[in-house]
């Protein structure tokens, strides 16, 4: 096991999940990647980006509109393949991010130990929080703030939408503009969630 100082050191792996692992996961994971690389260049190396799905078939490639989306915005995802969310995989991670709650109680379910939450819960956390100023102290310790937070919030029942608002919609059999709102829709709640951890 790693001593306690290599672990805060080490950067904060995040794994994005969805059904199939061919749209909406690989989507957000590159669109983190990409925002972390050009909106916090310094800080962009502390996190570590990935995706699986729940149901994926290992090997799959993303959608043709996924890549044309993605594509749009200078994203190059066709290189990605699909991958089952294992709980090897799931393990390996710091934090899971489900585009739907029935997959996070899937996780939840399968014994998964890793801290998972629905990403736009998380990061409407992250931007509550971010009205209060930026958290001190070190990603991970964010990471663990914020995970603290949006479960508060869950517990009290403080959530502006109704729970299937915070859902991600699955664009698969959409046109290209279709993906490309989902996209827009996962880049609002990554940018957020990236001010509350690489501020």
């Amino acid at each position: 096991m790693r001593a306690q100082g290599e672990r805060d050191r080490a950067p904060v792996r995040i794994l994005f999940v969805c059904f199939g692992n061919i749209c909406r996961s690989p989507m957000a994971e590159g669109l983190a990647r990409d925002l972390a690389t050009r909106r916090h260049p310094d800080d962009a190396s502390l996190l570590r980006f990935s995706s699986a799905g729940v149901g994926a078939q290992n090997g799959n490639p993303p959608t043709e509109e996924a890549v044309l989306a993605m594509a749009e915005r200078g994203i190059d995802i066709a290189s990605h393949r699909a991958r089952r969310a294992t709980p090897d995989v799931v393990g390996a991670c710091d934090l899971v991010l489900t585009m739907e709650e029935r997959q996070r109680l899937w996780l939840l379910e399968s014994g998964a130990e890793t801290p998972a939450f629905v990403l736009l819960k998380l990061s409407e956390a992250a931007a509550d929080g971010l009205k209060e100023g930026t958290a001190p102290g070190t990603v991970r310790e964010r990471v663990g703030r914020l995970g603290l937070l949006t479960a508060e919030i869950d517990r009290e029942g403080l959530w502006t939408m109704p729970d299937h608002e915070y859902e991600v919609p699955d664009p698969i059999g959409l046109s290209v503009d279709g993906y490309l709102t989902v996209a827009a829709r996962l880049e609002a709640s990554l940018t957020d969630l990236l001010r509350a951890l690489l501020p």
